[in-house]
């Protein structure tokens, strides 16, 4: 296909700013962001791209840092790219991008093979157009997801967290591997009690990464032509990553996602990665395109503070939920006071607090019990918490309880990268084993960390699959491994079944008593005079927590009325590895019933019923009842 006439292209000026491409009337409206002047835009041929068109942008075309003009000529089938004209080399082969802002018209002219992943960036190019940017006729696509409003309120959400392809990938469902498969999960996940989904980066990126000295990004690949399975890099924002879709039009097919989780029940989020020098601006537009156009409900903002504070504060996304670690302080909004700080519906704190404390009183190390109760009732500055034992860059919950050490071989960096002190165990065997005495030991402390994370105040968040024990062989950090590795393994649903029920138990237990989980903090006091405290913790005395660094137990006693609940609830954990008892509080209650175990066998109510004892390693959850139900 040849270029057409430089003089056959026409550039005029328009006042409708908006980034990205958009077919017109006149020919294709384009608006991009450029930190210096002049603007270049280059046309070429897929197939011949270092025959290039360039054309200088008009200055008047320039409002603030934003180009926003119209082009007219025949275009069709041909890509393009901007750049400075400080940067002609910019668009050779080796070199060649795409700006990150046409979304539409990204169907390839030839079919993707979603069953492949980690293309070069020649690869990609061939099939995608030089990323996002073909110049194609606008693909149609409908979206009912109700202008992308939030369907689940701040207080119940229970965070799922997955990777798009590898979610489904060994699963029995139509296109493993893709958006399309994830929403036949959409039932899977509502049974299982959860009620948001977190996606890992799912727009457009580079399978094998391109790396920038200067990012300051903490998962950027550190050697060139790994594969990029992770997608914790800058892209081209506006597009569904390609290789995620087994519909040609992958915008249909990212909503009719949405669409099917929003049946469900289901909120959707969205990790999306901005490198510090992003436009607070250009940023923003992303956000607002996933959650107009696409109905994203929410998003976790990595890398760029700036673009963060900017999206908290903007009009077009009051709707959205946030998560990230630093939201500021007042703003404002057109000339009205807007106290950010204080919107506990839509800023959710993230980091790894919760974490580290409580994989420390897991393991029973020294001088962890107040820092635990501290993570476990947390308001972040006056925010949610996300409270996570296992995320995307440690070792999983079977993982965690499995390997004392990473084992990160596979990776091909002399198992150097990743995490180094992982506060993990290997309950007696390094890895797999058939000894039944570790395997048992092993489920009964996966058991006790889901318990502690969705028992825990604020917003819980399970990593897909440690529902049932997945693991990647002790890889904490498997950024690069598009296989088995980091695939879910469905067959461990029903091997490890018991896991499964557990979890479902307490995410039913959890629903059903919003005690545990107060939308303000606790203030541990009772100052709705109530007769107790809305939380107070205790062990072998009432009343008297014993908060020594030797300690590994706590019972955590919640208040029911102060949810207006008509019982109350005492949450005990033994993690020392000798038996102990605890306290009755007669005030709250003088029968109680074990409703979750980790270990039924390990928790026994003396007969005056004014005594606990829990076995090692063991938690237990009791609710005060009638005596004639006991």
């Amino acid at each position: 296909m040849g270029l057409p006439d430089k003089e056959s292209i026409k550039i005029s000026e328009t006042s409708y700013i908006r980034l990205g491409t958009q077919k017109s009337a006149g020919g294709w409206h384009c608006g991009f962001y450029s930190e210096d002047t002049p603007l270049k835009l280059t046309i070429f041929d897929r197939n011949e791209p270092t025959d290039r068109l360039e054309i200088d942008i008009p200055d008047n075309c320039r409002t603030g840092k934003i180009y926003s003009f119209c082009i007219e000529g025949d275009l069709e089938g041909l890509c393009y790219s901007v750049g400075n004209s400080g940067r002609a080399d910019a668009f050779a082969r080796e070199y060649c991008y795409a700006v990150p802002h046409a979304e539409k018209g990204i169907g390839s002219a030839e079919p993707y093979d979603s069953s492949g992943f980690g293309r070069s960036r020649d690869e990609l190019y061939s099939v995608f157009g030089c990323g996002a940017g073909k110049v194609l006729p606008l693909m149609e696509y409908e979206c009912e997801t109700q202008n992308g409003k939030s369907r689940t309120h701040i207080d119940d959400i229970l965070i799922y967290k997955l990777h798009v392809r590898g979610y489904t990938k060994l699963d029995f469902v139509d296109n493993p591997g893709t958006f399309s498969g994830l929403a036949q999960k959409a039932p899977y996940i509502k049974e299982l009690g959860m009620s948001a989904v977190l996606l890992m980066p799912c727009y457009e990126f580079h399978e094998v990464p391109v790396l920038r000295e200067d990012m300051n990004n903490p998962y950027r690949t550190a050697y060139v032509n790994k594969v990029n399975y992770w997608g914790y890099t800058e892209g081209y924002y506006f597009a569904p990553k390609r290789a995620y879709c087994a519909m040609e039009n992958g915008q249909q097919e990212f909503v009719n996602m949405v669409s099917k989780l929003h049946e469900e029940g289901i909120a959707v989020f969205m990790e999306i990665y901005f490198p510090w020098d992003m436009s607070p601006a250009s940023g923003v537009e992303v956000l607002r395109f996933w959650h107009d156009t696409y109905g994203v409900d929410g998003f976790r903002i990595i890398g760029s503070d700036a673009v963060l504070r900017a999206a908290v504060t903007d009009v077009m996304l009051m709707e959205c939920k946030f998560m990230g670690m630093n939201f500021g302080g007042d703003s404002y909004s057109f000339g009205i006071p807007e106290k950010i700080y204080h919107d506990k519906n839509r800023l959710i704190w993230y980091d790894e607090g919760f974490m580290e404390a409580a994989r420390h009183f897991l393991r029973g190390d020294e001088d962890s019990i107040a820092e635990f109760i501290n993570k476990t009732i947390r308001h972040q500055n006056g925010h949610p918490t996300v409270n996570f034992m296992a995320d995307q860059n440690c070792l999983t919950l079977m993982d965690m309880v499995s390997y004392e050490r990473r084992h990160n071989e596979y990776n091909g960096e002399n198992n150097k990268d990743g995490r180094r002190y992982n506060i993990s165990m290997n309950c007696g065997a390094e890895g797999r084993t058939s000894r039944s005495a570790v395997l048992r030991m092993r489920t009964k402390m996966v058991k006790n960390a889901l318990a502690m994370t969705i028992l825990s105040a604020s917003v819980p968040m399970l990593m897909a699959g440690d529902e049932f024990g997945v693991s990647h062989g002790g890889n904490n950090n498997p950024y690069c491994m598009d296989n088995e590795i980091n695939y879910i393994d469905w067959k461990l649903r029903e091997k490890n079944r018991e896991l499964y029920d557990f979890t479902k138990k307490l995410i039913d237990f959890r629903k059903g008593h919003t005690c545990i989980r107060p939308e303000n903090e606790f203030t541990m006091s009772d100052h709705k005079v109530k007769g107790m405290p809305d939380l107070s913790c205790h062990s072998e005395r009432a009343w008297y927590p014993l908060m020594e660094e030797y300690s590994h137990n706590i019972g955590m006693l919640y208040c029911g009325a102060y949810a207006d609940e008509t019982v109350n609830v005492y949450i005990i954990y033994n993690m020392h590895d000798e038996p102990h008892e605890f306290a009755i509080i007669g005030s709250a209650g003088k029968n109680w019933k074990c409703e979750i175990s980790s270990d039924e066998a390990g928790v026994i109510i003396d007969e005056n019923k004014r005594r606990i004892r829990l076995m090692p390693r063991t938690m237990a959850v009791f609710v005060s009842v009638p005596k004639e139900t006991v």
